[in-house]
């Protein structure tokens, strides 16, 4: 009779980070810039500040 052991959490991490390394596409999508996500951020801030103006009646666009 077999006996199986447990699952050692090291080789069971370095398995899944050989798995993101092989698979181009499923590999991390890091290379967003810190300013793009800003700017983004600010734009939706800005639209959302210009919606609540034009909905309370202080623009109309």
């Amino acid at each position: 009779m077999r006996e199986e052991l447990p699952k050692n959490v090291d080789v069971v991490v370095q398995q899944q980070a050989g798995k993101l390394l092989r698979d181009q596409k499923n590999a991390r999508r890091g290379g967003v810039s810190s300013g793009w996500v800003i700017t983004w951020y600010l734009l939706a801030l800005v639209s959302v500040c210009l919606w609540l103006l034009k909905l309370l009646g202080y623009v109309s666009l």
